[in-house]
């Protein structure tokens, strides 16, 4: 497999960084080129990578998670009465951007908001356990569990919005109090969101540029400072060996897959998705085109993830098995045409064609079908698709496997999109949610991981690292393994020198 290289010395290059050069930079604010705008910064509808990764520094949770994915203490403290029983006390110095202080009020009023099927919140499936809250004075509040969950400390994880504000309305990003490090300043029509440090009032500017050579185009021309997510590989090594920029890598739990509707009479089929599964070389995609920038995958959580199955194997790339199958399937003597639908980043486009040609092999023709990325997620959401590739950002807490393989997950209670309905799945996600210790718990999440991949309703692809491109000028500023922008929180601009 071979792969083009962009051609860094052309006419197109020089001519945009004579123009950089000539363009006076704004130094009062720093710019962050990303792939696409973000669809809310409302904490309870947050569920794309971009929405979730900004709601997080505008608004605080009651709890958050380690490096090694455990749950520890944002907003509040907690401690388990009993199985069913867990009380929280908030933070004294927990504190809304106009100063008011955060209370139990807040906290009730936000987790009930999710709850309310009115509301449809994709995130009120992971919090379908919940039975009640109850606030206790005002810095206390308890919740009341349908069934015990040794889990549960880590579903609170939706930032806290003012009681004030939903009751006064619950649409949609009809709030104005956040209680994370930066504040909402406006959201253009352009795309552009911009954000306030509440530390220091630095403003700090969210730039959509879809295309991949746009963006770096514009980060060499002085109009982008950081650039972060889908950077093609090479695009990325390029940059960083440019003098006036410098690059980074991290290895990250970024999970991407294929999904597939398994409503659907062709990919509702087993041998049809097993078919798929052996007709794609990750191998010589993550090589070839990652440049080994990200690693296989066989389930949702990276090695090194208390809850990860080590042992797991995906299927491995093997035409002739896959040509079988399809015959078994009825597609001996005729192709199988299908639809993929994924995002028109350019990067993506690209893996879709070069997934396109592997299957064309095996007698499956992929039609392609890109779009931006809200109507391409709202398709996805709405379960108009055949099969469609995505990925799972910050997975932390295996409350996913609910999320998105329950039978009671379907959209809008959570993010089953495929449809997909296994008695022993559901089985296995109840058990571990009652498992008393977490040997237990790691048991029953092994035997679970193994039967998704067996039944397929997801091809698990690979764990992409995150590349980061910043100007020589920005310093303090580091993603992490989950691809946040945590690290805004200590980033700024070097003065330049003065001169005499």
């Amino acid at each position: 497999m071979s792969v083009r290289r962009p051609l860094a010395g052309s006419a197109v290059v020089v001519l945009l960084l004579a123009l950089g050069a000539c363009a006076e930079r704004d130094t009062a604010r720093i710019r962050i080129g990303v792939p696409t705008e973000p669809l809310t910064l409302d904490p309870r509808f947050a569920s794309d990578a971009l929405s979730a990764r900004l709601v997080r520094l505008v608004h605080r949770a009651p709890v958050d998670f380690d490096l090694a994915a455990n749950p520890v203490p944002d907003l509040a403290t907690w401690i388990e009465l009993d199985a069913r029983h867990y009380r929280l006390t908030l933070r004294a110095d927990a504190r809304f951007n106009d100063g008011h202080a955060v209370t139990a009020h807040d906290v009730a009023a936000t987790y009930r908001s999710v709850l309310d099927p009115a509301i449809a919140s994709p995130h009120r499936g992971a919090l379908a356990n919940i039975a009640g809250i109850e606030v206790i004075d005002a810095n206390t509040v308890d919740f009341e569990l349908t069934r015990a969950d040794a889990l549960f400390p880590g579903t609170l994880v939706i930032g806290v919005l003012s009681a004030h504000d939903l009751e006064r309305s619950a649409a949609r990003d009809d709030w104005q109090s956040s209680a994370g490090r930066f504040e909402r300043v406006e959201r253009r029509t352009d795309g552009v969101t911009v954000l306030r440090r509440r530390e220091d009032a630095q403003l700090f500017e969210f730039v959509p540029v879809k295309d991949l050579t746009v963006r770096a185009m514009q980060l060499l021309a002085g109009e982008l400072d950081i650039v972060q997510g889908n950077l093609a590989p090479e695009i990325h090594a390029w940059l960083a060996a440019r003098p006036e920029l410098r690059g980074s890598e991290v290895p990250g739990t970024t999970f991407s897959y294929l999904g597939f509707n398994l409503v659907d009479a062709v990919t509702g089929q087993h041998d049809v998705r097993l078919a798929i599964a052996h007709a794609l070389d990750r191998e010589a995609i993550v090589r070839h085109v990652f440049g080994g920038t990200a690693r296989l995958a066989a389930g949702l959580f990276a090695p090194g993830h208390w809850a990860a199955a080590p042992s797991l194997a995906a299927p491995v790339h093997d035409p002739r098995r896959a040509r079988q199958l399809l015959a078994q399937a009825g597609y001996g003597d005729r192709r199988l045409r299908l639809v993929f639908k994924t995002s028109s980043d350019h990067f993506r486009v690209r893996l879709a064609t070069i997934m396109q040609s592997q299957l064309a092999e095996v007698g499956i023709d992929l039609a392609i079908e890109s779009h931006d990325w809200g109507t391409f997620y709202g398709d996805i959401t709405h379960g108009r698709f055949q099969l469609y590739g995505l990925s799972w950002v910050g997975l932390a807490q295996p409350d996913i496997f609910r999320h998105a393989f329950h039978s009671l997950s379907l959209p809008p209670a959570g993010a089953n999109r495929g449809g997909y309905r296994s008695a022993v799945v559901d089985g296995l996600i109840e058990a571990a949610e009652r498992a008393p210790d977490r040997a237990l718990r790691q048991s029953l999440y092994a035997d679970l991981q193994a039967q998704v991949l067996e039944d397929l309703p997801y091809i698990p692809l690979w764990f992409e690292d995150h590349l980061v491109i910043m100007r020589r000028d920005i310093v303090g500023y580091a993603t992490d393994a989950n691809g946040t922008f945590d690290g805004l929180a200590r980033t700024s601009r070097r003065k330049p020198h003065a001169t005499r």
